[in-house]
């Protein structure tokens, strides 16, 4: 039995998708543990772009089973969507199996996310998914769980009661909760199509099988180690396996972290390296730096050293997988943020500054860039040399081995050392 985990290091579209997809050949079942439709990994098989946000990227492999664990909040009305896209792609869905203790996002706490988004003075940049208000009912302990699909009386009578108490609150209006009537139907309906997926998912766990375990977001959006409040409502880090799929992390054998060779972030909060110049514009053109959620553009910096440490610190990461590296491939000069530093201290550990990170000044290492392309390349040394010392670089400095590297957006545009 084999257990490794892809986990984001960074803010989440580290090109996670891509990776669990390459490493999915070798497992049995994948395993989604937190976060929900605000999830966004793109994978490509035969050329065609897919984008999937709940469903577990192993389902693009014929005999994978793939676990929507109960850590996760599941939206039924958003999976159906992706059941029709995945199935279009010429994929079956047969595999696909919800845990019946996964919380269920409904009309309601999507209408909740958006109007206070609307109302707060500082923006979060929520994805308006309803994730938050998911979660907060989850631990309020009034949560709709996948279990109660399978019995639709029981369903509908907690769908008014989460009514009542969202106007009692005001949350929500009655005007809103009446213009919403088709949308709870679509809700029902969907909830009819995917109840025969809704099963006890924890034999499949601890069957003894090789499983690859799928993080979403990234670890600096974690609840408890991100860069708080602007956070997701879960833990993306690897803490959150443990509580998200009951897989204890003794079982675990590879962690591995996703890092672009570049940083971005979507939505606000602090971002030590952002660039506001021509090199930020042109990260984000060539990189395509566009939420695969909302659409909304990513904002772009330089790879962090100080983030990493902490990211590698918080994970326990023993491998990393670079992502992108073709993106740098026209920059004459590539830069990278070896520490912070903020009234007159110093340090390489985001954990250092976490508070403060909207006030530190980054420190950069100015290192040469190639100037040619290295898209598709699929071998260490078939890279040119300033490439394979970015690299080697990156290695030395974050003291963690990189095993894989993507060259490209194509599921073998990828090299592995």
């Amino acid at each position: 039995m084999s257990i490794f985990a892809v986990i984001g290091g960074q803010w989440g579209d580290e090109g996670k998708g891509k990776v669990v997809d390459l490493l999915s050949a070798q497992v049995d079942i994948v395993a989604r543990y937190q976060g929900g439709a605000n999830a966004g990994h793109t994978v490509y098989i035969n050329n065609q772009k897919i984008v999937l946000h709940q469903v577990p990227s192993g389902i693009l492999r014929k005999d994978c089973l793939c676990l929507l664990g109960n850590g996760m909040v599941i939206d039924p009305v958003e999976l159906i969507k992706e059941f029709k896209d995945v199935k279009s792609k010429g994929s079956s869905t047969k595999n696909i199996f919800i845990s019946t203790n996964a919380h269920i996002t409904t009309p309601i706490h999507r209408l909740i996310d958006m109007n206070a988004e609307e109302k707060a003075e500082k923006k979060i940049g929520t994805t308006g998914k309803g994730i938050g208000p998911t979660y907060v009912d989850k631990y309020n302990r009034k949560g709709i769980r996948a279990f109660d699909l399978l019995d639709e009386q029981k369903l509908k009578e907690k769908i008014e009661n989460q009514k009542t108490r969202a106007l009692k609150k005001g949350e929500v209006s009655d005007n809103q909760i009446q213009s919403s009537k088709e949308d709870f139907q679509k809700f029902f309906d969907a909830c009819s199509e995917i109840k025969k997926h809704i099963t006890d998912i924890m034999p499949m766990v601890h069957s003894g099988k090789n499983i690859l375990i799928e993080g979403a977001q990234g670890t600096l959006l974690d609840i408890d180690h991100g860069t708080y409040p602007f956070v997701t409502s879960s833990n993306p880090s690897t803490g959150g396996i443990t509580t998200g799929l009951g897989l204890p992390m003794n079982k675990i054998d590879r962690l591995i972290g996703i890092f672009k060779a570049y940083a971005t972030r979507v939505g606000n909060g602090p971002f030590p390296t952002e660039l506001f110049d021509q090199d930020g514009e042109r990260l984000q053109k060539i990189g395509k730096e566009f939420g695969a959620t909302t659409g909304r553009p990513r904002r772009c910096g330089w790879f962090d050293i100080p983030l990493a440490n902490y990211s590698i610190m918080i994970n326990g990461f023993n491998e990393i997988t670079i992502t992108k590296l073709d993106i740098l491939d026209q920059f004459e000069t590539i830069k990278v943020c070896t520490e912070y530093e903020l009234d007159g201290e110093k340090s390489n550990n985001l954990s250092t500054f976490i508070n403060n990170l909207d006030k530190v000044n980054p420190i950069y290492k100015t290192i040469p860039g190639w100037k040619c392309s290295t898209l598709g390349i699929n071998s260490f040394e078939d890279l040119p040399i300033e490439a394979k010392d970015y690299i080697l670089y990156l290695e030395g400095i974050l003291n963690v081995p990189i095993k894989h590297i993507s060259t490209g957006p194509k599921r073998n545009d990828i090299i592995i050392r």
